[in-house]
């Protein structure tokens, strides 16, 4: 017969009973384990995505067989890319109201003594802002026309410059983020200045843009009407700057006239300027005939609207604001401190849908935009509240998009096709193993363990023949004796008579 380089090993059962038992069970559960261990091993892998709730996804539930003891390994944990945020970067908060611009960014507490470092950038994962306010704003009038006769708030322009703070907790410690807020002020019923104003959904930010662009217009139409001195002679004003900064006392009442700090001044069509300056805002509180007061105070009104929608759309809840709640509301539309808006101020007498005042005295009806369907200031609030939704805050994040590696699932063949693979090398190891430990309980001292089933039958039967043949030799030592009388016959043996004879 042809020999092979090849060969194949001969086997023969196992002498224990629970062998069998043990290998078909075994197997079995064996099998189980092992098609989910490698389930998490083998029928995932990472997939790139984009999402804006990186923390959504990072604290999505992991899966329980990706958890120990199915998998100990890390290689498919979910992992996001942190936004760079930098100097002159912009963005949008989760709110969708105005647009802010990264001015500087500063680590707070850099050392043990507290000081502060600027950076240049900083890694963001959608932090949530805090203590965010309007640090700062400034108004920058000037009247076109520069005639000396009274005017409207048609012959004004108007610049400003707004500044919000925020705090932002980060890995590499809490940041103090300075931005600047892109608000260009309207005289017009339009609000084109926030993304998002839905009366329903953003009912604080619907009521505070109206009344944003009514106070505004309010401003310059008290420039209009205003002068140095309370006389004929006297040159109406030409030009101004307002700067209203939140003040470093942690006032909580923004209706205070301690809330902002007040700077500026103010140009007559004569040349001629105060001395000094513009008062503080406690003096004109006390003092409304000062010739600043009138301005100062409309302007005071629309500055606490701004800090309100600021706070508002950067997540500041618990900043003073006057729309998170109904008295708020209604005093952000009446302002009753402003005189201006009283019996016998500048803005009071004029009819409401006057083509002057209503733009400084209405706020368009809910749904509506432009001047074709207004509601006087005075009767807003029981006109249109009911038309608008909850009043309140929530949170806030930067909109951004975030770059996610998540376990995704491979196809069903493909993972099916892994598993099988996967699970027939750990079955083929540990059905190695169960045969080490069984060979190893087999007696040392009888060496027919070590010969094939067939060997050990045809040694049996060699043996057996041996024995057959040494019993056929033994009968043929005796004779059978038959006496004469016809008694019983006896077997004689004669081996011992051979050996005598032999001897003899």
């Amino acid at each position: 017969m042809y020999a092979s380089w090849f060969q194949y090993p001969i086997t023969r059962p196992y002498p224990f009973r629970w062998f069998t038992l043990v290998t078909i069970v075994g197997g079995v559960i064996l099998a189980v384990i092992f098609s989910l261990i490698n389930l998490a091993s083998s029928g995932f892998y990472l997939n790139t995505i984009f999402t804006d709730d990186p923390n959504g996804t990072l604290s999505a539930p992991t899966p329980w067989f990706m958890k120990p003891p199915f998998n100990w390994e890390s290689n498919l944990d979910v992992k996001c890319q942190p936004r760079l945020l930098s100097v002159g970067d912009r963005f949008f908060a989760s709110s969708l109201g105005f647009q802010y611009e990264v001015k500087a960014i500063t680590l707070l507490n850099a050392d043990d003594a507290g000081t502060k470092r600027s950076l240049p950038s900083v890694a963001y994962l959608d932090n949530t802002l805090d203590d965010c306010f309007l640090s700062k704003l400034k108004f920058n009038l000037e009247k076109e026309d520069k005639s000396t006769s009274t005017s409207s708030w048609l012959s004004w322009t108007s610049s400003m410059t707004t500044t919000a703070s925020c705090i932002l907790v980060t890995d590499s410690g809490a940041m103090s983020l300075s931005l600047g807020v892109e608000y260009v002020a309207d005289t017009a019923h339009e609000y084109m200045y926030v993304l998002e104003d839905n009366r329903t959904t953003h009912a604080s930010v619907w009521w505070g843009t109206r009344l944003l662009n009514a106070y505004f217009t309010g401003v310059l139409q008290v420039m209009s009407q205003t002068r140095l001195e309370n006389d004929d002679d006297s040159g109406y004003w030409v030009r101004a700057a307002l700067d209203y900064t939140r003040t470093e006392v942690n006032s909580m009442d923004i209706r205070s006239p301690s809330f902002f700090n007040l700077s500026g001044w103010f140009l007559a069509s004569t040349g001629d300027r105060p001395d000094n300056g513009v008062p503080e805002l406690p003096y004109l509180d006390e003092h409304p005939k000062n010739f600043a007061s009138p301005v100062v105070s409309e302007a005071l009104h629309h500055a606490r609207l701004l800090h309100s929608l600021v706070a508002l759309d950067l997540g500041s809840c618990k900043s003073p604001n006057l729309l998170l709640n109904e008295e708020g509301l209604k005093y952000a539309i009446s302002a009753p401190d402003d005189p201006n808006r009283q019996s016998g101020g500048l803005l009071y007498s004029y009819p409401w849908n006057s083509g002057i005042a209503n733009r400084f005295a209405s706020i368009p009806y809910a749904g509506t935009r432009g001047d074709d369907h207004l509601v006087p200031l005075n009767e807003s609030y029981t006109a249109l509240r009911s038309l608008t939704g909850k009043i309140g805050c929530k949170n806030a994040t930067i909109v951004s998009q975030y770059i996610c590696s998540v376990p995704q699932r491979k196809s069903t063949g493909t993972m099916l096709l892994a598993i099988l693979i996967a699970d027939l090398v750990f079955l083929q190891a540990a059905w190695k193993i169960l045969n080490w430990v069984a060979e190893g309980m087999l007696p040392k001292d009888n060496a027919q363990v070590r010969m094939c089933e067939g060997c050990v039958a045809a040694h049996y039967q060699q043996v057996q023949m041996e024995k057959l043949s040494e019993d056929g030799k033994r009968a043929s030592t005796f004779e059978e004796a038959r006496p004469d009388d016809g008694s019983t016959a006896q077997l004689i043996d004669r081996s011992g008579q051979s050996e005598q004879e032999n001897h003899h």
